[in-house]
């Protein structure tokens, strides 16, 4: 796992702050840093050895005129390096997963080097004989890529504070409509950032930039599409178990000490099974809450014992959370809005004293259908009501103005029964701001933007209105919240710390064998996740399995001598106390 940055028409009075940008980016790679410079492109990246510790393993690669870094980690680089051997003659110079990019590249072509990897990358390509630069992110939006294109040049970093180091923040503009889609989604949904200039490169899309006409082209290699298959009953539990030890055991490969998160729920303690069964013994990972009632620390201590982990955890407070606050602004450059990043943040932190790699269960809620919200996927996506938009202003004026808060709460209640918008329901149900809004609406109306503004485009751009209503919400999650919120958090939290994370459920093998599994098999005997339970609740405790899923939330955050409700206004208080440059000195930033 490493930090890459980069850019096009590089000079002589450029190589210094070039430098200093790629090292904005030493956290995720301290281990060694390295740089090339061909054609006035310039390449820079900062090592986290995983693979192949020696100097030889180090980026960027070069080979027949083709320059690559890479940000992640290919699983299946093995077998594709024997392809390699066998069929194009290929001597390797190192044992990294690198290299097999860099001349699967060469012999392949990007579309079938893409095709054919299964892992987690942000990576730049610089093909010296075509003139090109190639920019691509993995399937699922594991590891971050953003990239800027103006007059001066064609750039792109891991993280945001890279690019605004290399051009200065006095050179880059807010994007107003960017801070007002973060008060609808909680995060700046992909491929906005908070500045005009720059850009997040979606999943499952490789960018494609000519140095001779300095224009641009996206390309998308891979889509979350549902699989066929007519297996039975017993033989999608086998599927599942299958695949899921595979993804497992191909995700254990490294040259540094391997450890696991164990939070106690269902996907992180069959992630943790499954590497016992690969590994004599495993070192596993939790983090508990001083507030019993948001403690999931007793069931990864049941689990760990029952697969007999080296287990070691340690409490979060309410302490560290006020004191930590800031590091949100710190990790991700922008607004975001999942304060969990905090407690992920101490877990990794307690990871990284005995570990350089951790297996996760993330991805599993939106393969499996883990979260409680869609339960009420049928009221978003099936429930036809009586048409009422028309008591809606009034409802608004009244939660608006009413002059006590007891009238203003009962006009809100009664407002989300006037909803008609499937789209505008869902993001009632993620917990971001409606249109109605008070502080979006002053935002909107100092900022200009348009009342025919679509507040919910990033959830209707990601919608699949043929699917079942549940099946429908997993499908808008995984191509919007999971790679903007989850893996953005879980990435961030752990590259603080210079720890690589992966996410076995995230496997391209493991995501078909998911999207092969009907509805009806997902939600088996009308659970949430029924088919993971239902396969691994000979093995791991029923406690766990069956129990209702919990957040790991931090409850109030404190700023001077107050605590403020965080689930009261929490994009205000995020942009208010994080970003305060944002808003402005009218009534806004009050």
């Amino acid at each position: 796992m490493c930090g890459i940055f980069g850019h096009t028409n590089l000079d002589q009075e450029s190589i210094a702050s070039s430098h200093e940008a790629l090292h904005t980016l030493t956290h995720r790679g301290p281990d060694s840093w390295h740089h090339e410079i061909k054609d006035s492109v310039y390449l820079g990246h900062r090592r986290l050895s995983i693979l192949d510790l020696s100097e030889n393993g180090r980026q960027p690669m070069v080979a027949q005129g083709v320059y690559l870094t890479v940000n992640g980690e290919i699983y299946n680089y093995l077998s594709l390096r024997e392809n390699l051997i066998r069929d194009h003659g290929v001597n390797f110079f190192s044992d990294s997963d690198s290299e097999v990019l860099l001349h699967g590249y060469i012999h392949w072509g990007i579309d079938r080097l893409l095709d054919r990897i299964d892992g987690m990358f942000g990576l730049a390509i610089y093909d010296q004989n075509k003139k090109t630069v190639l920019l691509a992110r993995d399937h699922a939006g594991i590891k971050p890529l953003y990239y800027s294109l103006n007059k001066r040049n064609f750039s792109w970093a891991s993280e945001l504070k890279a690019l605004e180091h290399f051009y200065g923040k006095n050179a880059l503009t807010v994007d107003t409509t960017a801070i007002y889609d973060f008060m609808t989604y909680l995060y700046i949904p992909c491929p906005k950032t908070m500045y005009n200039e720059v850009r997040k490169l979606e999943p499952g899309t490789y960018l494609t930039y000519d140095l001779k006409t300095q224009t641009s082209e996206t390309t998308r290699y891979w889509s979350l599409k549902e699989q066929n298959s007519n297996f039975s009953s017993s033989n999608y539990q086998d599927y599942i178990k299958s695949s899921l030890h595979t993804a497992v055991s191909e995700q254990l490969v490294s040259d540094v000490p391997v450890g696991f998160f164990l939070s106690g729920g269902v996907d992180s303690s069959i992630v943790c099974y499954e590497a016992s069964t690969c590994l004599k013994t495993i070192a596993t990972f939790s983090i508990g809450h001083v507030d019993k009632e948001s403690d999931e620390s007793p069931f990864a201590k049941q689990v760990a014992e029952t697969i007999g982990s080296l287990h070691q955890s340690m409490n979060f407070s309410q302490k560290i959370a006020n004191e930590n606050f800031s590091l949100i602004k710190e990790f991700y450059d922008e607004p975001f809005a999942d304060v969990s990043a905090l407690p992920t943040n101490e877990v990794c932190k307690l990871a990284r004293q005995k570990v350089t790699v951790v297996l996760t269960g993330d991805g599993g809620d939106e393969l499996f259908g883990g979260y409680q919200h869609y339960e009420k996927a049928n009221w978003v996506f099936a429930t036809q009501r009586k048409n009422t938009t028309w008591l809606r202003p009034f409802l608004t004026a009244i939660k608006t103005y009413a002059p006590h808060r007891y009238i203003a709460k009962k006009a809100q209640r009664y407002e989300v029964k006037t909803i008609t918008d499937p789209m505008e329901k869902w993001a009632k149900i993620k917990g971001g701001l409606l249109k109605t809004d008070i502080f979006k609406r002053k935002w909107a109306k100092v900022h200009s933007i348009p009342t025919n503004y679509d507040d919910y485009w990033y959830y209707r751009q990601n919608d699949n209105p043929e699917l079942t209503p549940r099946t429908r919400a997993q499908y808008i999650d995984f191509n919007t919240y999971m790679h903007d919120s989850v893996l953005t958090k879980v990435d961030r939290a752990s590259m603080a710390v210079a720890l690589e994370t992966r996410v076995p459920f995230l496997s391209k093998k493991m995501i078909n064998a998911a999207w092969a599994v009907p509805e009806s098999e997902r939600y088996l005997e009308g659970e949430l996740k029924g088919i993971l339970k239902k396969t691994y609740n000979t093995v791991l405790p029923k406690e766990v399995l069956y129990r209702k899923k919990q957040g790991f939330g931090i409850g109030r955050i404190h700023k001077k001598d107050k605590l403020y409700d965080r689930t009261k206004n929490l994009p205000k208080q995020i942009l208010s106390k994080l970003f305060p440059q944002i808003l402005k000195t009218d009534s806004l930033g009050k």
